[in-house]
């Protein structure tokens, strides 16, 4: 039996696809919660095989969610089911060891397909998401290639975007900030902009983060 913590702030959500479920003798929604703390405190005292998470919730989104378990310590297999076809969010929810991710168009026999797998650990990630996600690294790729960028300014790039100082991004990287301030001035040289507000800029219309 799989047990499911369904997580949405949409009760009309968590109705409908417990509804869903319930004739399914493999899949068992345990309990659910209208939010990401309601959420975080139940899985603390409830034996939880498969978290259905929404990515977009009020004072605690899905992201924050799955930091807090990654955080906590707390082992459990997420599946996301959201609404948005996001490829930057995507992207992050793989980077952070999230192992499915399904539209809230999705039809029954995909759902059940989804939990199932991802309770085995198995990833997940539905076929318009998929298509989603490499149209966006299409795209990156080709703005990558265009202007000749290093896999190293690329890293760069993007932990600039992020806010972090030289020193930070030196320290992340074991390089020195002189070193840091090189690939800086080079990368700005290569995208043709004036500052790092246009470096920003490149990397947000580029979807590098």
């Amino acid at each position: 039996m799989i047990r499911v913590l369904l997580v949405d702030d949409h009760q009309v959500v968590i109705d409908g696809i417990s509804s869903i479920l319930e004739d399914e003798q493999s899949i068992k929604v345990i309990d659910s919660a209208l939010n990401g703390e309601e959420a975080l405190r139940k899985l603390e005292f409830s034996a939880v095989d498969v978290l259905l998470l929404d990515i977009n919730m009020p004072n605690m989104d899905g992201i924050k969610v799955v930091r807090q378990l990654r955080k906590k310590g707390i082992s459990v297999h997420v599946l996301i089911l959201t609404m948005h076809n996001n490829p930057q969010f995507t992207k992050q929810l793989m980077e952070m060891g999230v192992l499915g991710c399904i539209l809230k168009n999705s039809g029954k026999k995909e759902l059940i397909h989804a939990i199932s797998e991802v309770s085995k650990g198995n990833r997940v990630y539905g076929e318009d998401v998929k298509e989603s996600l490499f149209d966006s690294l299409e795209k990156t790729q080709n703005a990558v290639d265009q202007v000749q960028l290093t896999k190293r300014e690329v890293e760069i790039i993007k932990l600039i975007a992020t806010e972090l100082t030289t020193n930070e991004i030196a320290e992340k990287l074991f390089i020195s900030s002189y070193t840091v301030e090189t690939h800086r001035k080079n990368i700005v040289s290569k995208l043709g902009v004036k500052n790092l507000a246009g470096l920003v800029r490149f990397a947000y219309e580029n979807q590098l983060v």
